[in-house]
């Protein structure tokens, strides 16, 4: 007994890129791709951090003791660990984001690393930074 798969099917073999040899970006996985990488730098370690700080502020502070203008911010705890959770979770996406932006820089311009013309002159020789 042999099991036949299904040639119909629009979607590619879950083993490699499809039958035009160009399944979902070329068979690459997603760390190779820019929103892979993105994703990477980005959410991840933004998403990691929010939760280390979600579960040190809501052992400080309990959800029922908020009040905001007279007003109380939520009903049941779980709504508000969500609701928390998020907001931190973009937050530390806007910090990443702006480290990942920084350290990537201009693609057209070189890093020189501060280069002094003296580094510069010396660069050959292999007698820069001593």
């Amino acid at each position: 007994m042999s099991i036949e798969r299904d040639t119909a099917s629009p979607l590619p073999p879950a083993d490699g890129p499809g039958p035009d040899g160009d399944g979902p970006a070329g068979g690459r996985p997603i760390g190779d791709r820019p929103i892979g990488r993105f994703l990477m730098q980005v959410l991840w370690p933004a998403f990691l951090v929010a939760t280390v700080a979600e579960g040190v502020l809501f052992s400080l502070i309990d959800p029922h003791e908020l009040v905001v203008v007279g007003l109380h911010l939520a009903d049941s705890r779980e709504a508000t660990y969500t609701v928390g959770f998020f907001i931190l979770w973009t937050l530390m996406s806007l910090g990443c984001g702006l480290t990942w932006w920084l350290v990537r820089g201009d693609p057209a311009r070189p890093a020189q690393l501060a280069l002094t013309p003296e580094d510069v002159r010396l660069r050959d020789k292999g007698l820069v930074g001593r």
